[in-house]
């Protein structure tokens, strides 16, 4: 979901290419990723496994963020939107805290089985966390294994394994399916240090049915919050809450934030990422089709605009208006 690893490194989709990235560009743009995602003071962030970690990937990472940054003129329509770097991100966004606590060893070897499952698309595994993760909470804890099979399961295409991986992750970071969790993730977002954690799993937490026109309510007051990778943060936590009333709000923070960190993240989460259905997907994109001429838009903005209708239509029409246009009626 977060990358396309087929496409050869170097390689341009569309027919125009674009000034190719030097070493130096994508080590520098890797640098600038890495210094908005980590800005939090004192917030633990273990680096998530990627096999295979080729200079395509790493170049794929670069420059998913560099075209809205401006380091390069680079032709991105036809390709995903959502690309390692936005997975980078949102993975950062997830991760906030250290908790000590006893882990009951059957508990944990128990979940890290079933996620292991889950992320290979079972979707009976998918089932068993969704049932047995809230036994979970206090006795389990993040690890490595972890982490990886729940990002692994983020990127399915398939909701109900979304559903699961987020579930469990709560389960694993302690924060019980209750007013209690509520409160706790209440408390833990007026931590700086622990912010960019919580705005991720009150998310999390209202999509799993814990009061989420409140959750949302608490996440909307960091959307103007000056920290670029907060705002990122509370961008991500709408998008896993994932309620109807969240779309314009995205939709808004696309085009009217100014950074353009933030409009990638709001992008990608009404592209294919976070936990909206389909039909939620197909409401945001009747402002995207009337966006694609829009000259107030930046160049990136009406990139991104090409190819989050893109991955929500599985169709290529690049940045051809009057197609995606035809396409959209057709579906009406």
């Amino acid at each position: 979901m977060f990358f396309d690893p087929s496409r050869p490194a170097g390689s341009t989709p569309g027919k125009d290419a674009g000034v190719q990235p030097t070493d130096e560009d994508v080590v520098r743009t890797l640098f600038e990723i890495e210094k908005a995602s980590t800005a939090q003071p004192k917030a633990v962030v273990p680096e998530p496994v990627f096999s295979g970690a080729s200079r395509g990937l790493l170049w794929l990472q670069a420059t998913a963020v560099a075209v809205a940054l401006g380091v390069l003129g680079y032709n991105f329509a036809g390709g995903k939107l959502a690309s390692l770097a936005a997975g980078l991100n949102t993975t950062r966004s997830r991760v906030g805290r250290t908790v000590s606590r006893p882990v009951d060893r059957s508990a944990q070897a128990e979940a890290e089985q079933l996620l292991t499952k889950v992320a290979t698309g079972d979707s009976e595994a998918a089932d068993q966390v969704l049932s047995q993760s809230p036994t979970w909470t206090g006795k389990t804890t993040r690890t490595p294994t972890a982490d990886q099979q729940i990002l692994t399961a983020l990127n399915l295409p398939n909701l109900h394994a979304r559903e699961a991986a987020v579930q469990a992750e709560l389960a694993l970071d302690g924060v019980p399916l209750s007013d209690a969790g509520l409160k706790m993730l209440e408390q833990a977002v007026g931590n700086p240090s622990q912010r960019v954690w919580a705005l991720w799993m009150l998310g999390a937490l209202g999509n799993r049915g814990v009061d989420p026109v409140h959750t949302a309510k608490i996440i909307e007051t960091y959307l103007a919050d000056p920290e670029v990778n907060v705002r990122a943060s509370a961008v991500n936590g709408l998008a896993i809450l994932a309620t109807d009333e969240t779309v314009p709000i995205l939709l808004d923070r696309f085009r009217n934030d100014p950074s353009p960190i933030v409009q990638e993240r709001a992008a990608c989460g009404l592209a294919e990422s976070g936990m909206y259905t389909h039909q939620q997907r197909m409401t945001a994109a009747a402002s995207l089709v009337g966006w694609l001429d829009d000259s107030t838009l930046s160049a990136g903005q009406r990139a991104w605009t090409a190819q989050a209708l893109g991955d929500i239509s599985g169709q290529h029409f690049g940045a051809d208006s009057a197609a995606w246009r035809s396409w959209y009626e057709s579906t009406r």
